[in-house]
């Protein structure tokens, strides 16, 4: 199993998250609690203030860390919040209180399009070295919130995506987590750790008692070596392209590897 520290505090993005891998063959790692560390966002990109966030704890507990940097850019605003979104009106103002400030700027304006924009970024601290992914929504700002109880953060219940005719709040977080901009990005990120780190296309499934079971890239190699070196030792042996294996137990039920 790949462990992956996520680098946020924020519980509505670390529970987004895990449902997005929800069933992906890797382990997601929390911050501890008792970590207190505050990352001075000052880059001028998402991209370089992911990387700063991810960088400093994956050197700090010495696991790949997955941060990512995201912001609500409207274009009646010039773009803002932008990269200041989560700053906006100071870290510590209320999201409420952040939207209701928005709401007002754009009292008069017609024109109310809007995107989410996200940078991930995976950072190895062994190999100093990170991989990084991009995910954006389009959509517009809504004249009132509209917010589902236990559904999205942020500025969710103000942002109507494309296509749809409520916020990402009201949508629900299984709508919400099927086209954000968060999860485009993971999608990404997630081929580029299967294909890195979990054997790609060389990938062996196992099904124990029904329960699906994904072997990565290190087990594949060691299962192939042994199957190989066992069928070595046959006489006769044609030129092998697939090798199918059925295992019975005691009781004569089958499983198939």
């Amino acid at each position: 199993m790949f462990d992956i520290l996520i680098a946020t505090k924020n519980k509505g993005k670390i529970k987004e998250i895990k449902e997005i891998f929800k069933g992906f063959p890797v382990h997601i790692v929390e911050l501890p609690a008792e970590d207190r560390d505050i990352i001075k966002e000052d880059g001028k990109t998402y991209l370089e203030n992911a990387l700063k966030k991810a960088k400093h704890y994956a050197e700090k507990y010495h696991l790949a860390t997955l941060a990512d940097d995201s912001g609500l850019e409207i274009d009646a605003l010039n773009g803002a919040p932008g990269i200041n979104s989560a700053r906006f009106l100071g870290e510590k103002t209320p999201f409420d209180k952040k939207i209701e400030r928005i709401l007002a700027l754009l009292k008069d304006k017609s024109n109310r399009k809007a995107r989410f924009k996200t940078a991930l970024v995976m950072y190895l601290p062994k190999e100093k070295k990170y991989f990084h992914t991009e995910g954006k929504v389009e959509g517009e700002i809504l004249r009132l919130p509209e917010k589902k109880e236990g559904s999205g953060f942020g500025y969710d219940p103000i942002f109507k995506p494309d296509g749809f005719d409520k916020s990402f709040s009201a949508l629900g977080e299984e709508i919400k987590n099927r086209i954000s901009h968060r999860r485009k990005a993971l999608n990404k990120m997630k081929k580029i750790i299967e294909e890195n780190f979990l054997g790609g296309d060389k990938m062996i499934e196992i099904k124990i008692n029904g329960k699906r079971l994904v072997a990565n890239k290190y087990v594949y190699d060691v299962f192939k070596s042994l199957i190989f070196a066992l069928l070595g030792t046959l006489k006769n042996m044609p030129k092998i392209e697939t090798v199918e294996i059925t295992i019975k137990d005691e009781k004569n039920s089958e499983g198939k590897m």
